[in-house]
């Protein structure tokens, strides 16, 4: 049977609670069954966290402590607290890679701190925000972390530069490159409120980021480059996108959600997507909000989706969980009421699908920040620390795993042999500090190999230019074809008009047409000529 749970946290307040259960007591953190039954299953103790400061992984969830420079880590299979993490300064939001076991910690001091959870090693990147890091999302292939903050500006890192053993050398004192920003979004000019990414796994997909300053902004994430502009009727402090990422929906300060569906509101079909600086913004009416029943629900401090995309999650400032009809758009339900600020929600995957693959590891236990491994000096012949050590659980490898290298080295007696000769060949590298000497013929191979890589790659780069021009001289083309046929159906319907020969009026624009043939293969013959 199909089972689809969510986790929601609270913020601690002066305000006595009073539940109904005294299990419930000191709870901040809880486990929610959404279907088939709605019903709370478990309980997380000592943990008050701020909006987008819980991140849950497979095997655990991470809270940051609100007030406190801490993070407490749960583990789901026991259902207890693991462990409280210390960190240097304050914690204010919180974001996990999935795959990559990485937690991203967005710190006070405007910088990032990636934790690798199963090994214990921290890695930090430059203070580039000049305020709080108070938003963070990763994009599904884990290529690049996106960071908000109260500077207004929103920050693209790459997550395997900041993470690389083999950081570029930079002078004393200065920052490395590596450790910076790849991209730098600067269109709002307000506080970052809310900030999420699509789901797509190529560099098309994009991001959603509010402001105070009442104003959203759907961006693409690869060039930073405006692709719409929203105006809300209320300030937006959450969003979250629809699985297919058919629509934006936004947790506004007054309780009420909007909506934005991205294929109904389509654009002059003359403004090109690419020219988003001429494309109007798209004001959302209030009339259209998806409105709470009562005032008193407060803010959407936090949304998620179900699984199909049906069912919106919100949770409210004064503890209200309640669930939308995201086809009816409005109230189905309230689910629960936590009796403190909710300020995060997140659906976890669903349980019950017959077949599905699960993950090739587990992380049993987290293991806590190891200071050793960042202030090394003991890089190892391949930049890895001598210390380096990864704590994980090998699952069950699929049937079409069983026949690689590495399933060989986790399943059989011994390592291959042809993974040993690389590990010798690479240590001979390393304490050598140059390749193995070569003799005279074998020097010569090397040598014309590198000539024949360099001429293809040559001829690689001449062949793509020839066919980048060969496309924009087809696109011009089917371009002013597409105005003469135009031009050509006018003169005819003006001929008929008139009493005229609808043929002959046509036959000027016939003849303006493969005279435009004959310059299109001269072209076609120009770009062959530059190739040849």
């Amino acid at each position: 049977m199909l089972t689809e749970s969510f986790v929601a946290a609270s913020l601690t307040t002066n305000k006595p609670v009073a539940h109904a259960s005294a299990s419930l007591k000191d709870v901040g953190i809880f486990l929610h069954e959404f279907q088939p039954q709605s019903a709370y299953r478990h309980g997380y103790k000592k943990s008050s966290s701020r909006p987008g400061c819980v991140s849950i992984s497979d095997s655990h969830i991470f809270a940051a402590q609100a007030d406190k420079a801490v993070v407490n880590v749960y583990s789901r299979d026991r259902g207890n607290q693991e462990a409280t993490v210390p960190f240097p300064e304050r914690i204010l939001s919180l974001a996990y890679a999935q795959g990559a076991a990485i937690l991203v910690l967005g710190t006070e001091g405007g910088k990032l701190i990636l934790w690798e959870v199963a090994t214990g090693r921290l890695t930090n990147s430059s203070a580039s925000h000049l305020q709080a890091v108070s938003s963070l999302c990763i994009t599904p292939k884990n290529e690049y972390i996106l960071s908000g903050s109260a500077d207004s500006s929103i920050h693209v890192w790459s997550l395997l530069k900041l993470v690389s053993f083999l950081q570029p050398t930079g002078t004393f004192g200065s920052e490395e490159p590596s450790h910076s920003p790849v991209q730098t979004f600067s269109g709002h000019r307000g506080a970052i409120t809310a900030l999420s990414c699509g789901h797509s796994r190529i560099n098309t997909n994009y991001a959603v980021s509010t402001s105070d300053d009442g104003t959203c902004y759907l961006w693409n994430i690869d060039s930073c480059q405006i692709l719409r502009t929203l105006l809300l009727p209320s300030l937006a402090v959450s969003v979250t996108i629809d699985p297919a990422d058919r629509a934006v929906y936004f947790g506004c300060n007054d309780g009420r959600i909007q909506s934005f569906e991205l294929f109904r509101h389509t654009v002059n079909d003359k403004v090109s997507l690419f020219t988003s600086s001429h494309i109007p913004p798209i004001q959302l009416l209030a009339k259209d909000s998806w409105v709470a029943s009562s005032e008193e629900i407060g803010a959407a401090n936090c949304l998620t989706l179900s699984y199909d995309g049906t069912s919106l999650i919100s949770g409210h400032q004064n503890g209200v969980i309640v669930r939308w009809d995201v086809a009816k758009h409005r109230i189905s339900n309230e689910i629960t009421n936590l009796g403190q600020p909710v300020t995060n929600i997140e659906m976890l995957e669903p349980e019950g699908f017959p077949n599905r693959s699960k993950p090739r590891y587990t992380i049993t236990n987290v293991v806590k920040p190891n200071l050793e491994l960042t202030s090394s000096r003991d890089k190892g012949t391949c930049g890895i620390p001598a210390k380096y050590n990864l704590h994980m659980k090998i699952d069950a490898l699929r049937p079409s795993e069983e026949d690689n290298l590495f399933s060989q080295a986790i399943l059989g007696h011994g390592f291959p042999t042809s993974l040993l000769d690389d590990a010798l060949r690479s240590l001979a590298v390393g304490n050598q500090g140059t390749a193995p000497s070569l003799d005279g013929s074998q020097l010569g191979k090397v040598e014309r190999l590198e000539d024949e890589v360099f001429q293809l790659k040559q001829q690689i780069a001449v062949l793509r230019n020839a066919e980048h021009k060969r496309k924009d001289h087809k696109l011009a083309k089917m371009k002013v074809q597409d105005e003469i046929d135009l031009e050509k159906r006018k003169a005819y319907f003006e001929a008929k008009r008139n009493g005229d020969d609808g043929d002959l009026a046509m036959k000027k624009f016939e003849e303006k047409k493969a005279l435009l043939d004959i310059e299109s293969e001269e072209d076609d013959v120009e770009v062959q000529m530059d190739v040849t």
